[in-house]
């Protein structure tokens, strides 16, 4: 694995990765030697761009109206639909299945691409945006509920 997979997958600093490459360089090895799609299944966790199985019944609402018995969902979509509801119970359900860092991910993500086109559009009207993202009260809301999982 590289060190930016091994760091996606154990949710380690770069910083401490380059610590353990100099004083723990048996473990940095070891954890270089392995497959990145080997490790991933032994650990069962998944990426932001994997396809899983999505259970609608675990959430409050089906966001997913298509169907309501499961089906294959993008990860990122999932996480990226639930934060839009706010609903505490849905964030804490999502950072217990994928995580905390992959839920973070994807909320900067989101927020990234929105003030980078400067805009949100609702119902046709465009609503200029101004400042950081990471001053926006919603940003700050989510992060909130995301940090306390």
């Amino acid at each position: 694995m590289t060190q930016q997979q091994i760091s996606r997958l154990l949710d380690v600093p770069d910083r401490t990765l380059r610590d353990w490459k100099k004083n723990r360089y048996r473990l940095y090895n070891l954890l270089e030697s392995l497959g990145y799609d080997e490790a991933k299944q032994k650990m069962n966790v998944v990426d932001i761009d994997d396809e899983i199985v999505f259970n609608p019944r675990v959430y409050s609402t089906n966001l997913f109206w298509q169907t309501n018995k499961k089906s294959k969902q993008k990860v990122y979509a999932i996480i990226s639909k639930y934060l839009s509801t706010m609903n505490k119970n849905d964030i804490k359900i999502l950072c217990d299945e994928f995580g905390k860092s992959i839920v973070k991910s994807v909320l900067v993500d989101k927020y990234k691409k929105i003030y980078a086109k400067g805009y949100i559009s609702i119902s046709g009207m465009d609503i200029q945006l101004s400042g950081s993202y990471t001053q926006n009260e919603t940003y700050k809301q989510l992060l909130g509920m995301i940090n306390d999982c």
